[in-house]
């Protein structure tokens, strides 16, 4: 095989050559990455970081080692931090913009997705109590119902058969009551022993009819022992047929059709139907429903709270919701928090319950929108736009005039926020309290303040 060509090696000059631009092209790295890191922090406005006669930069303030002096240890204090521009022309180009400082109330709001339910206290769902079939129907989808109303008219043979029973258990208790005051008046002529299984037959006779009474009344009819004991027989079977329903449905029937296995079906409190699942002569079963009730003068409010914001939310708190696509909102309170969070949406269920009073008859049921909650509310507060609120590494400032073209730095504590603006509490609510900060701009001053505290070797 050939000898393999041997690498020329470099010279001692080549070498020194190639390292110095080595070492040129990191230097050049790396002033590139500082000016971009400059004019990032700076939002590019280099005209605020010196002057064109080589003097220290408008926007950096030498440490005040006075006011690091007052300050409570060797915690030092930048009170004095400022930002003073050559001249107001100067200043005017950054877009720096004063804004007034103002009173008004605050309000602090968490706002949740939502959804609008039945009140489920006042929701029915109702079915027939024996097996059977629609005799007639009332009521249909969307009316009206007051409780007591007859919703449909049930034809069951049951109902029949323990009408039946109820009758033959008044008679037979009437003859063993009978049999027993003959026996009493007869005593001295009988036996003991007839008089007492007499006794005791009447008393199984009685318990027999108001077993048959409770059954009736099990169903819904009003039926009473006590109705029907001064009647006879006709009498008897002619209001036990008719037993349940209402005049103003029997003014309506044909009598010749009615017969006893009638069983009408009520609703059982004010409202409207919402549902409704039987026609004339379906057969129906007691495990099925077959008419829904609801009570609309109560809507329930369920909204979702994310979990950070579940330790927040209390009862009695005051809720907006405001239905998608709706211009009006409805009022109410927090009336219940779910004790788990969802374990599909990992949300807090919270509840208000909108009353008729509050506008509940124009919502309707399964209907989102967007509620908010008022976790928070200041009668009367300081307050600034948000944009004139800065971190600056270490507290939060607002700049407030310091001179024609210069801006102080004022350390603040922001409270309740609301929309743009933002309450500040504390010492600058006090007596000192300036009528005006920067607004616009701020943050252009912020980025003076930060340089400066990093030139200073604070940060």
């Amino acid at each position: 095989m050939p000898p393999r060509p041997q690498r020329p090696r470099m010279t001692r000059v080549e070498v020194v050559a190639a390292l110095s631009n080595w070492a040129l092209s990191i230097v050049t790295t790396a002033a590139l990455a500082t000016v971009g890191w400059f004019g990032h922090a700076t939002h590019w406005t280099f005209g605020l970081a010196a002057h064109a006669d080589g003097h220290e930069p408008p926007g950096h303030a030498a440490p005040d080692h006075g006011a690091a002096a007052k300050g409570h240890g060797d915690a030092p204090t930048r009170e004095a931090d400022a930002v003073h521009f050559p001249s107001k022309e100067a200043m005017e180009r950054t877009g720096i913009e004063l804004v007034p400082v103002e009173e008004r109330p605050m309000v602090s709001e968490l706002v949740a997705s939502g959804v609008v339910h039945y009140d489920q206290r006042h929701i029915a769902q109702l079915s027939a109590r024996v097996p059977g079939s629609v005799w007639r129907v009332e009521r249909h989808l969307g009316d009206p119902v007051r409780k007591g109303d007859v919703l449909l008219v049930i034809e069951s043979r049951e109902v029949g058969s323990l009408k039946a029973d109820f009758l033959n258990a008044l008679v037979a208790h009437e003859a063993r009551r009978e049999q027993t005051e003959i026996l009493e008046n007869l005593q001295g002529a009988v036996m003991g022993r007839q008089l007492r299984e007499a006794r005791s037959a009447l008393r199984e006779a009685r318990n027999h009819l108001h077993n048959a009474e409770q059954a009736l009344v099990n169903l819904g009819l009003d039926v009473s022992i006590a109705d029907y004991e001064p009647l006879d027989d006709d009498a008897r079977a002619a209001r036990i047929r008719i037993a349940g329903l209402p005049d103003t449905l029997l003014a309506v029937l044909d009598p010749d059709h009615i017969t006893s296995n009638l069983l009408p079906l009520y609703a059982p409190f004010d409202g409207i139907v919402i549902g409704r699942d039987a026609v004339v002569g379906e057969v129906i079963d007691p495990t099925e429903p077959i008419f829904e009730v609801a009570d609309l003068s109560t809507m329930w409010v369920v909204l979702n709270v994310s979990k950070e914001d579940a330790g927040r939310v209390a009862l009695g708190q005051r809720v907006r919701f405001r239905p998608d696509g709706a211009a009006d909102s409805y009022e109410s309170r927090v009336a219940w928090i779910s004790t788990e969070v969802n374990e599909e949406t990992r949300t807090l269920e919270v509840r208000a319950e909108i009353s008729a009073a509050a506008g509940a008859a124009g919502l309707r049921a399964n209907t989102f929108g967007s509620g908010r909650i008022e976790v928070d509310r200041r009668g009367t507060a300081i307050v600034v736009p948000r944009i004139s609120v800065q971190w600056d590494g270490s507290r939060w400032v607002v700049f407030v005039p310091d001179g024609e073209a210069a801006f102080a730095a004022r350390p603040v504590r922001p409270g309740v926020q609301q929309g743009d603006f933002v309450e500040i509490v504390g010492d600058f609510a006090g007596g000192n309290r300036p009528t005006h900060v920067v607004g616009a701009g701020s943050h252009v001053l912020k980025s003076q303040i930060v340089l400066g505290r990093m030139e200073a070797g604070e940060l």
